[in-house]
Parts: structure tokens; C-alpha cells; sequence
């Protein structure tokens, strides 16, 4: 990807999302598409997030297709970050008592998905993120200050362990936005690279509006929240 193919994507300048960052995004936003299409039939398949229209059209994608809808400033997927308390509490401290062993740290589970494995580089893609460049982070993950730096501060295999733990992290973004993923998909399929634009703008205005609800004294449902998020504040309300 050349300089000028970097600056001609809504949200990014040059300096805070390099090309290599943005070729590494791209590439994890596409096996990401990937994963949805393999895993469509399990019971447990990402796909089943989206809408039914909307994942019958992903499931449809050509390969030409998937290129272009992966090809974003920030990644398709969420593993929470808009969520400050739940890696408040994903990164305490190991107490002494609980500490495992290396064993028990990298064993792989016999029961580890495809999704388990993805969650797992992701984590680990997001913290390189976080311990090299901070802006980036807001900007392809949404992730606020203070969780970069909960993030960083734990040991790598901590990482692989929240993957394993937390099997309904990893989850596509804005599912029930009325605009983002059909709109992505659809100008996809057009070949439309303008209002392919519009639609990755949308991105952009809602890791805006979630970085915004992760600040201190933001109370406000925002009805572009992630549903994530409008879980945890319906939930906190009963």
C-alpha cells in the first residue's frame, strides 16, 4: 500500500497508522471475514451476531468482494476494548495462590476453536498496538488510555488465557447498526469506492462515540453504543 492509499482512508493520517499497520489490520479484517464464512454452520459461529440479511450477503461475498469490505482503518471485529470495565477486571493481578505454572500458561485446550485461536492474535495484535503507539489503538481498536494500559502492563500469556476464559469476547462490531455492515457489503459488492468511504466514515463516527461513553462521566445510552455496552447498562439497571 502506497503513502497516498493511506491517506486517502477516512480516519487515518499517515504518521499514527502506518502502511504496515494498515496491510496488518486489512489482513486480520480478512481472515476475520473468513472465519465467519467457514464457521457458518456451527451453532456458535460469529455470523450469527449479524443480521440474517446482512449475513446472508457476507456469506455471499466474492473473494474480490471480502478484500474490499476488510480493507478498513480499524478492525471489523471487537474484543471488548469499548468495554473499560470488563478489562478493568480481565487485568488484575495474579495473586500468588492462583499463579499457574508454564505448563498450565501455554497449554493449548483440546477443545480450542478456530474463533479461540483468532481471539488469541487478535489480543496479541491489539497489545503490540498499545505498548507501540497509543493512537493507533484508539483509532483501530477503540481502545481508551486507561485500558492500554492495563493491557500492557500484564504478561503476554495472560492474553491467551482471557481468550480461552472468555469465549464470547470476540464478537463482529456494530452488528445492529441500521448502516454499517449493509452498507459496507452492499458497496462492496457495487465496486463503489466512494460510498465505500461514506460507509468506513461511519466507523470512524462510532469508535468516536464509544471513546467518548469509555471517558469519565459520560452516563448517556448513545443508540450508537455497541450492544455490548447497552448489555452491561440495561443489566446494571435491574
Amino acid at each position: 500500500m502506497s503513502s497516498t492509499d493511506t491517506e486517502d482512508l477516512p480516519g487515518s493520517l499517515a504518521p499514527v497508522l502506518s502502511a504496515a499497520l494498515l496491510a496488518r489490520v486489512h489482513e486480520l479484517n480478512l481472515d476475520y471475514l473468513e472465519l465467519l464464512i467457514a464457521e457458518s454452520a456451527a451453532a456458535e459461529g460469529q455470523v450469527r451476531h449479524l443480521p440474517v440479511r446482512v449475513a446472508a450477503a457476507v456469506l455471499a461475498l466474492s473473494a474480490q468482494a471480502r478484500r474490499l469490505v476488510a480493507n478498513l482503518p480499524f478492525t471489523l471485529y471487537s474484543l471488548a476494548f469499548e468495554d473499560p470495565a470488563f478489562w478493568h477486571a480481565a487485568c488484575e493481578p495474579v495473586s500468588l495462590q492462583s499463579a499457574t505454572g508454564v505448563a498450565e500458561r501455554y497449554a493449548v485446550p483440546a477443545t480450542a476453536s478456530s474463533q479461540q485461536a483468532f481471539c488469541e492474535i487478535a489480543l496479541l495484535h491489539a497489545w503490540h498496538v498499545a505498548s507501540s503507539n497509543r493512537l493507533a489503538a484508539r483509532v483501530v481498536y477503540a481502545m481508551p488510555e486507561t485500558t492500554a494500559l492495563r493491557l500492557t502492563a500484564i504478561p503476554l500469556w495472560r492474553l491467551k488465557r482471557i481468550a480461552a476464559e472468555h469465549p464470547g469476547l470476540l464478537l463482529p462490531r456494530w452488528p445492529t447498526n441500521p448502516a454499517f455492515w449493509p452498507d459496507l457489503v452492499r458497496f462492496a459488492v457495487e465496486q463503489d469506492p466512494a460510498r465505500l468511504q461514506t460507509a468506513q466514515l461511519v466507523g470512524c463516527q462510532l469508535i468516536a462515540a464509544e471513546l467518548e461513553l469509555a471517558c469519565p462521566g459520560q452516563r448517556a445510552v448513545r443508540a450508537c453504543a455497541s450492544p455490548r455496552l447497552r448489555a452491561r447498562r440495561w443489566l446494571g439497571r435491574r
